[in-house]
């Protein structure tokens, strides 16, 4: 697999979790036990498996636990810490790890969520970050109702707008994994605190190459109870 030792992981894992409070007992949310186990495991797993070796967990809220837990090594994964003293929101937390841990001009930010298990396809990212000369990839997943989500307009790949939430369509939706260019990662907001989707990528897709990678892989939000119950039989 090609470019995976340019490529670092930023895990976004500062979120406060408010809806899943009745099932978190106080943990971080990507520390809450799935099967057993703390979900952020199946995320970084599957981070291994797609050939990443090295990985930024951007932690907030409750970090003690994930630092505690995973230390600066996880199986064959090399981890660091990008912390914030005070919630900076998506982009935020992004542009912070970016900034710390990232100082290669050519290295590719893979950015992922730390409370989803989603099966993108790294390769096919990767490919079109280097072949097409894409600023940004974004996965994207096709679901039978993209009411939670919003839907995300697509024309020979490249991403053109995005819907609001509507009930009961079929669509395809931001899964919530992007990799970036090191030049795309320069013109992130001046703030220190923003919104990585609303402030920044709304805007990106009209004045950036950014084009999208369709899995249809699996997907999990554990962000609200019902979820998170699913999850439980799922990864049992």
């Amino acid at each position: 697999m090609q470019s995976m030792d340019r490529i670092t992981a930023i895990v976004l894992c500062g979120g406060l979790g408010t809806r899943l409070r009745t099932v978190s007992g106080g943990l971080p949310k990507p520390m809450v036990p799935v099967a057993g186990r703390p979900f952020l495991e199946y995320v970084l797993d599957y981070l291994i498996r797609q050939g990443v070796t090295k990985a930024v967990l951007a932690v907030s809220y409750q970090k003690k636990f994930i630092v505690k837990h995973f230390g600066d090594r996880y199986k064959n994964l090399d981890i660091a810490y990008s912390i914030e003293p005070s919630p900076l929101g998506t982009g935020g937390a992004i542009k912070k790890a970016i900034e710390q841990h990232c100082k290669n001009p050519d290295e590719l930010a893979l950015i992922i969520n730390g409370d989803t298990l989603v099966e993108y396809e790294l390769a096919d990212m990767c490919d079109k970050i280097t072949g097409h000369d894409a600023d940004l990839v974004m996965s994207l997943k096709s679901i039978d109702d993209t009411s939670r989500y919003g839907r995300v307009k697509v024309d020979k790949n490249k991403i053109t707008d995005f819907e609001e939430k509507q009930s009961g369509q079929a669509g395809l939706i931001n899964a919530g994994v992007y990799l970036l260019s090191g030049r795309l990662s320069r013109d992130l907001p001046t703030r220190s605190s923003f919104s990585f989707e609303k402030d920044f990528l709304e805007q990106a897709i009209h004045s950036h190459h950014v084009l999208s990678s369709i899995s249809d892989g699996y997907f999990i939000d554990i962000g609200i109870p019902e979820d998170y119950q699913k999850a439980q039989v799922d990864l049992m």
